[in-house]
Parts: structure tokens; sequence; C-alpha cells
């Protein structure tokens, strides 16, 4: 049976099974009435039709219609993640007076008992000032703190950058070419992954953490070691040698250090990994080896019989003064102080602190690189460019600069097809490293996939080493690419007579000093800016 709620000479409002019905009496009545005395009378109501109140008021006689329903007074909401509870009162001006409150209190832990909120309860919200229909955060949970990943932090070995120091008479040309260690250096180090704070929902529930992850230590276990101590993995050096990567993976190459001259007391020396001459190369001795070369004596070589790096770059601190005999050969980049009366053979680029003096030098380029520096005399046959501060002399000595030059059109491509297979290999790269982190989370590998796991840190080896020789080689093309036209000679001060250059078969001989000039080839023909 309907029971009566309210009734003026205009409305009828009754409630049935909890179901609200409207039933106009006589017109003239309006909607915004109507509200006010609900939000009045009866805030727990939630309307269901604006429509069918709107149809009875305007029609009057009319109804009587369902327009509402009744919602709990304590209406509680849970956010879908459980962290959040939010609360929304649906009672009485006189419900929310101070009188009241203690009641009302105690209806709102009733309400929020039934739904489950036990912790992170703000109570003193409840001591403050309430509005009915004004949504509260009742109840706040303690999220989990996810765990940090292990950090790590490795010997870096850097792009070798020689340093030209001209200073009045003095002057200098360092490079770090050789990073030595010895038994015991620290070689890197990994702090743990750290497991997270546990978390706690408005429900009680514990919230647990994602720990984090444990990345692997690449190392050769033949010359590194690792030592735990207090959540922390150092890696050292077993042995005395250069740093060297393979890959991610540290190790420490075979290194020979010649502490003083080659000569008579050591004999010729060929060694299969990094070699470092603290004095000098005799007059008739010889020096190879697959790897770096540094020959550090202040005062430089003599009429060595050849200075080869099979797999290497070169440094020559104090330069060489060859006789006409001397001949060095690289793999990679020769750095020296000066050339002089010497053979040099490079497939990558020469690196010359101050001066060539009759040098007959073939390589991808011939860069002078001191203010002051000069190519006098000698032949150079270079792919890319030359470049000093001055090209000949005021003595007119006759010296031959031949370009072979490039196509630019081929080099561009070539660059693409190198930055292609960079992206493709950084893709798997980050395929198997994904997959050894996959083993390296477990605390136990299984025997069964001990073999697998092996394979995937050499596979990861090979790519890593695969990506290094690409980004040489990109980093090569690119500042060939730099280069004016298709091939140049720069002279950043002055180029003399009886120089002759010759750019992809162009040639020209200088008759007269040029200041600032370049010459460079471009269209079939050479021209100069």
């Amino acid at each position: 049976m309907a029971l009566l709620m309210y009734k003026n000479e205009y409305i009828e409002i009754t409630r049935d099974a909890g179901q609200f019905y409207l039933k106009s009496l006589a017109p003239g009545y309006t909607f915004e009435a109507f509200s006010e005395a609900l939000k009045k009378s009866f805030p727990n109501v939630k309307i269901t039709s604006f429509l069918a109140i709107k149809n009875v008021l305007l029609n009057a006689p009319s109804g009587p219609v369902p327009f509402g329903q009744e919602r709990e007074r304590v209406s509680i909401n849970v956010s879908e993640d459980e962290l959040k509870a939010y609360m929304t009162l649906y009672v009485s001006e006189d419900d929310l007076s101070p009188d009241k409150r203690l009641n009302l209190v105690r209806e709102i832990f009733e309400a929020l008992n039934k739904e489950g909120i036990v912790y992170g309860v703000n109570a003193d919200l409840l001591t403050g000032q309430l509005k009915a229909g004004v949504e509260y955060l009742i109840a706040e949970g303690t999220p989990a703190v996810n765990g940090e990943d292990s950090k790590i932090k490795m010997y870096k070995i850097s792009t070798p950058k020689p340093q030209v120091i001209d200073s009045g008479n003095v002057n200098h040309y360092e490079l770090n070419l050789i990073n030595q260690v010895k038994e015991g250096d620290w070689l890197g180090e990994r702090i743990d992954a750290t497991p997270g704070t546990p978390g706690k929902n408005v429900r009680g529930k514990v919230i647990p953490p994602i720990p984090g992850r444990n990345f692997p230590l690449l190392y050769d276990p033949s010359s590194v070691k690792e030592v735990y101590k207090d959540g922390v993995t150092t890696l050292v050096a077993k042995k005395n040698g250069a740093v060297y990567y393979k890959g991610d993976t540290i190790g420490v190459y075979d290194y020979l250090e010649i502490k003083g001259n080659i000569d008579f007391s050591t004999g010729n020396i060929d060694f299969d990994g990094f070699l470092s001459v603290k004095g000098t190369v005799e007059d008739n001795f010889s020096v190879a080896a697959n790897k770096d070369i540094e020959i550090l004596g202040e005062y430089g070589v003599g009429v060595a019989d050849n200075i080869t790096s099979r797999d290497g770059n070169i440094y020559i601190k104090g330069g060489i003064a060859g006789k006409g005999k001397a001949v060095v050969r690289c793999k990679r980049n020769l750095y020296v102080k000066y050339l002089s009366d010497t053979t040099v053979e490079c497939e990558g680029s020469v690196y010359v602190g101050f001066y060539c003096l009759n040098a007959n030098i073939k390589a991808k380029q011939v860069i002078v690189e001191s203010p002051r520096g000069r190519i006098i005399g000698g032949k150079i046959d270079a792919e890319i460019c030359v470049a000093a501060a001055e090209i000949g002399n005021r003595s007119e000595t006759r010296t031959l600069i031949k370009i072979r030059g490039f196509d630019r059109n081929s080099l561009k491509a070539d660059l693409d097809i190198i930055s292609e297979q960079l992206n493709q290999q950084r893709k798997l790269l980050t395929d198997v490293r994904h997959n050894i982190q996959i083993y390296s989370s477990s605390k136990q590998i299984p025997e069964v996939h001990k073999k697998d796991f092996e394979n995937l840190k050499r596979r990861y080896a090979e790519i890593r080493d695969r990506i290094r020789e690409l980004e040489y080689t990109y980093r090569n093309l690119r500042s060939f690419l730099k280069t004016p036209g298709d091939g140049a000679v720069i002279a950043h001060k002055y180029i003399y007579p009886r120089v002759r250059i010759e750019i992809k078969g162009e040639a020209e001989e200088i008759t007269k000093t040029h200041s600032m000039i370049t010459y460079y080839y471009r269209n079939n023909s050479l021209k100069t800016m």
C-alpha cells in the first residue's frame, strides 16, 4: 500500500516498496519548486525520470507516476583499484546538525563496514562541516611501491680524441689510447634490485609490489671476477691488461708493456694483444700487434723498420722521423705528433698534431690538427680529404696531393643501408637482452637451459660487436659526407706554389700563394672556395 510522504495544494508524493510516485493536484507548480522541495525533505530520493516529473506538472491534474527510487542515506563508492573510497551523504539538513552528528557518524561507519572499508579511513573528515550531495574521499589505501631495477655502472672506454697543445716552443700531442688496468682494479658494479614495499587497499588487503629486475653483469670470467658485499656486486680485473668489450661483455685483454725501448734487449716484438712502449723503437727494429699500439717516448721514433697494428690504432706520442726507411701500417687510425720522411699505409684516417714533412701517406684522409700545422713535401694519397693550416712552404718545396674522391650519392646510400642495419641489429639486441633478463631473473637456471643461456649471451656479444662496427662505419661515413664536393684539399691559412693537387683525375698546379682556400671536386670539375 502506498504511503503518503508529502502533500500540498499542488502535488502529492507517495512511496511504495522503495519507489516514489508523483501526483499533480492543480496546475501552477514549477519543476524548480518541486526540485527544491525534494532536496529539502527527501535528499535520499534518486530521480529516475525527469521527463515523468515534467509531464505530470505540465498536465495537472495527473498521475500518480513513478519518478524516483530510494537510495541509501550514506552511499559508498570504491575505486576500481580499491585504493580510494568515496562517501556521499543523502540526508536532510537536520541530520547534518551538530546535535545529530553522533548518530550520523555511527551510520557512516555502519555503511563503511558493510562495504568492507577497514583501512585508511579519514575520521577527521567526520568532525568537520559536511554537506549533502557532495562526494568526499573518506578512505585511502597505501599503494605498493614497486622495487627498483638493479643499477649497473661499467668502466667506460671513450673514442680516442687527441689533444693538441701548442704553446710557444712547447707542443704536445696527448692521447689515451690503451685503457690499462692492474689486477684488482674496478671494472664495474651492480647495485641489487630492491623487492619493493607492500601496500594495502581500503578493504585491508595487502597489495604485493612488483620486485625490481636484476640485470646480468656480462663479463669474461677468465679475466674478470665478481665480488659481492652489502648488496653490491663489483667486477674487478683478475690480471694486468687492457680493458676491452666484446659486445657488452667486459674483459681484460692481454697487454704487453715495454718499460724501456724496443732494442737489442727486447728484440723485435710481435704480440697478440695491446702493446704499450714507454720508450721508443730503436733504428732497424720492428713492432707489430693485433690490437692498439702506443709508443709514448717523448722524443718519438727514428728509423724503425716497421710499426704495424693488424686490427687497431697506432699512437706515436713523440712523432716519427723515418729518414725515408720507416714504415707505419694500421687497420684503423694513426695518431702521431709529426711525420717526417716516413711511409704510412693506413686503412683509416691519419691525424697529425703539427706537421708532415716529406712523408708518403696512403689513407682515407689526412688531417693536420694544429692551427699552425703544415704539410710540406712528400706525396699524400687520400680518398676523402687532406686538411692543414698550410700546404707547401715559401721555399716552394714540391708537394703532391692526390684525392681519389668518392661518389656522394653512393656514400649516402651506404649510410642509409648502415642506418637500417643498425636499427635491425638494435631491435634484435633488445629481443636477445629481454630473453637474457628472463633467464637472469631466475634464482637458479635449470641444467637443461644453461646451454641456451650461454648461447644467448654469446649471441648478444656477437650482435653488440656488430653494432659497434656499424656505429664506427656510420660515424666515419657521416664525417666523410661533411667534406665539400666529392673530395677536397683544405688549406686553412695558405697554400704555396709547386703544390700539385689532383682530385678524381682533375689536376691543378699551384703557381702562386693563396690564402684560406679549399679545392673540391663537383660536377666533373675542380672548383675552389
